[in-house]
């Protein structure tokens, strides 16, 4: 199974964990690492002012097909600044 990620992800972003293993198998749409990404967004207060705040967003990566997993070329820690 080879996979790429697509250019829609919000990069740079930094893998925290592998959720398989090589030679698992995986079914479509099955975690494969978890990751987080820092972006800015604007946010309001209750007096109706806007802020630009930095935040950060944890989430997972999951597979668009089912197979078996050959090898990671990532590892934890990884920054992955483009698909």
């Amino acid at each position: 199974m080879l996979l790429r990620l697509p250019a829609s992800l919000h990069y740079p972003i930094t893998v925290t964990e592998l959720l398989k293993h090589p030679n698992d198998n995986v079914e479509r749409f099955a975690p494969l690492f978890s990751y987080f990404y820092n972006t800015t967004v604007t946010e309001g207060d209750e007096l109706g002012n806007e802020h630009q705040v930095d935040k950060t967003f944890p989430t997972r990566f999951e597979s668009g097909v089912e197979g078996t997993l050959k090898s990671w070329k990532i590892k934890k820690g990884a920054v992955i600044a483009s698909p």
